[in-house]
């Protein structure tokens, strides 16, 4: 067997992650002043989220801004009507000709509406919050699945931009439309008051106008500078987060407990939240040093119309009425660019994060997609490995190194070799959650790129040895493993008799309805507790999970009886036996024993194929094959002579496994037993 080469083709593999990660807490990207780019990218972003708040519920919104417009109007109309009112209270050089009838009414209409649009617009926005909830749980589910490799789940940068995303998604389109719409109120309050006031003074108005600026400003600015923090802290924030779920993870409070963990843990939480909160409560004290300078402005503005209003007044210059509206522009005024402010730097805010939304929702599927794809038939031939490579990014090393493998069909396959050696990730490359760097992987001659990833998944069971734990029910966690079956008792019970699991299922309150969790509580009053499994009985659901697949082309098994015992590891070998007789199959064991009886037997080690034939010549050829099968064997042979066995010593079997009394040799799915 000709060697594989030990070094790669030039150039990185395609499909590998690049760009910078997220910068460090308290970087100097937080304080630098804000970019034209960055000015296009909140302002597509907020008409992004405000597109989807439409999307989700347009009456609500409608009917939300319809109550914005009215109370942004109010203000200044009724500041005119007390205007009016007083003037003729108290005309001018006149004797008071007692409060119009008419302006009474309107004032009386207005406080009307200032009491109950406030509450309409409440029902409205609440309306309008649970829409776009709902959609962005869609939009956010749909935009996860339409990535459907692995290599974006397991690079932390994404993990970082994807909660990013769920926070932003969560609260950015909403908090977004009821910015826009505080602000257009507070810009609807700011315009009536200020057009009253340029009517009495223009000076004064404009003065107005120019000296409330700074503070938009401020705030905007604000608002860019905490959006940079809630980025920059993101890792942070994820590994106290996974601290935080430590203390409720059932597998790991026992650990917690057992080693005295309680208190490392917390530390370490609050490590994490202590550098995010300081690098928060920094941002904070900036914005507030911004702050307090426009503020005073501000109120330098108010003091300067009440001085001119009171001067004015004095000299006859100015009516009551004239007072009270300039008065009341000038505070109107500085209440609604404050209040404009303050919604604009969370809106700008709200914009930027929402970004991070929008990258996901547009993310390029991580796995080559075919512009015309194929429809995989079934297999009648074989499956080809040619030259490939594979490793997880362009700055790790390779893990696979010009692999060349064939599978034939009706074939039982075996992969076995020390721990790192490529196994698990040649059966990702089998399954299509990874495209090769290098290299292709034919099906009957055909690249599997050219088929779709569901539409050749479709064709492939398989049972992994970090298999899942669904908090679902009995009858659910099996039949997902064939979606279109899930309500299929019929087919559900036979999975989970061939798995060994159907007497125990049987026994439980509810039977294939029972609910599989301690975290969550059965649906339903007075219906108990949820059930807790043994890990061997959840092993055999994940068989049984598989068995849904029975009729698969390509049966793919990573160590599927690893957690049993020999018993339990001898039953479930004979029903993927019988199942799977001369179908193919793929199967990874530590335990060569459980592996010898296969068709072909291949040795991977440090990325490459090493040795591969049956048991019988692999253990003639004397390499590594044999070297740890006679190293599994010796932890069951006889110490020194005369010393007794180990009871029920399983031969070939890895030392430290469940010991139990083989007959024969262990049976290989899709292979009967030789007779020797």
């Amino acid at each position: 067997m000709t060697s594989p080469p030990t070094s790669p083709p030039a150039g990185p593999a395609p499909g590998s992650p690049t760009g910078p990660g997220p910068g460090p807490v308290g970087g100097a990207a937080r304080h630098r002043p804000a970019t034209p780019a960055e000015g296009r990218l909140a302002l597509s972003s907020g008409l992004a989220a405000c597109a989807l708040a439409w999307r989700a519920g347009p009456s609500a919104l409608l009917l939300s801004l319809l109550c914005s417009l009215f109370v942004g109007l109010l203000p200044a109309g009724t500041a005119l009507l007390v205007s009016d009112l007083f003037d003729g209270l108290a005309p001018a050089g006149g004797t008071p000709a007692g409060a119009p009838v008419g302006t009474c009414v309107l004032l009386i209409a207005a406080s009307l509406g200032l009491a109950l649009t406030p509450s309409l617009g409440e029902y409205a926005r609440a309306r309008s919050s649970r829409a776009i909830r709902l959609r962005v749980q869609e939009e956010l589910f749909d935009a996860v699945n339409r990535l459907p490799g692995l290599r974006n789940f397991e690079d932390p940068r994404f993990q970082d931009e994807l909660r990013l995303a769920q926070q932003a998604g969560g609260i950015a389109p909403d908090l977004l439309v009821g910015s826009a719409f505080s602000s257009l109120q507070a810009l609807l309050t700011v315009s009536g008051f200020l057009a009253t006031l340029f009517v009495v003074n223009p000076l004064l108005g404009g003065l107005t106008l120019l000296l409330t600026l700074p503070l938009v400003r401020v705030q905007l600015a604000a608002g860019r500078r905490r959006a940079a923090v809630l980025r920059e802290t993101m890792p942070r924030n994820r590994r106290q987060m996974f601290y935080g779920s430590l203390v409720a993870d059932v597998d790991a409070v026992k650990e917690i407990r057992l080693f005295g963990l309680q208190d490392f843990i917390k530390q370490r939480a609050r490590t994490e939240l202590v550098a995010v909160a300081a690098a928060e409560n920094l941002t904070d004290r900036r914005n507030l040093a911004w702050r307090l300078p426009a503020s005073l402005l501000g109120v330098a503005v108010y003091g300067l119309g009440l001085v001119w209003a009171v001067r004015a007044a004095r000299h006859g210059e100015l009516s009551i009425g004239q007072v009270s509206i300039c008065l009341a522009a000038v505070a109107g005024i500085q209440a609604g660019v404050g209040q404009l402010a303050s919604t604009g730097s969370s809106a700008y805010q709200a914009a930027i994060t929402f970004a991070h939304y929008r990258a996901l929702s547009s993310a390029e599927p991580d796995l080559v997609l075919p512009a015309v794809p194929l429809t995989p038939g079934p297999l009648g031939g074989t499956i080809e490995f040619q030259d490939v490579w594979f490793r997880y990014h362009e700055d790790a090393p390779w893990t696979l190194r010009g692999v060349d493998l064939t599978i034939p069909a009706g074939s039982v396959t075996a992969l076995v070799g020390l721990n790192g050696a490529g196994k698990s990730t040649l059966v990702k490359l089998l399954c299509r959650l990874y495209d090769p760097g290098r290299g292709r992987i034919l099906w009957d001659g055909v690249d599997i790129r050219e088929f779709t990833p569901e539409a050749y998944r479709e064709r492939i069971g398989v049972v992994f040895q970090d298999y899942c734990r669904y908090d679902l029910t009995a009858g659910e966690n099996i039949g997902l493993g064939r979606l279109a079956h899930l309500q299929d008792a019929e087919r559900l019970t036979a999975a989970a008799r061939a798995a060994g699991v159907h007497e125990r299922i049987g026994r439980l309150d509810g039977g294939y309805d029972a609910l599989l969790s301690r975290i969550f509580m059965p649906e339903g009053a007075g219906t108990g507790w949820g059930h807790s499994l043994s890990g061997g009985e959840w092993q055999r659901l994940a068989v049984a999970r598989a068995f849904m697949r029975a009729d698969a082309d390509l049966m793919i098994l990573d160590e599927p009886s690893a957690g049993l015992d020999a018993a339990a590891e001898q039953e479930v070998h004979d029903s993927l036996r019988e199942l799977r007789r001369g179908a193919t199959s793929v199967v990874i064991s530590h335990r060569l024993a459980a592996v010898r009886d296969a068709d072909r037997i291949v040795v991977l080690g440090d990325g490459q194929v090493i040795e591969e034939g049956d048991h019988e010549r692999l253990m003639a050829l004397g390499g590594r094959y044999a070297e740890l099968f006679t190293l599994q064997a010796s932890g069951y042979q006889d110490a020194a002579p005369g010393s007794a066995p180990m009871p029920g010593a399983m031969p070939g079997a890895v030392p430290g496994a469940m010991p139990g009394p083989v007959p024969g040799p262990v049976p290989v799915p899709g292979h009967p037993v030789h007779q020797r």
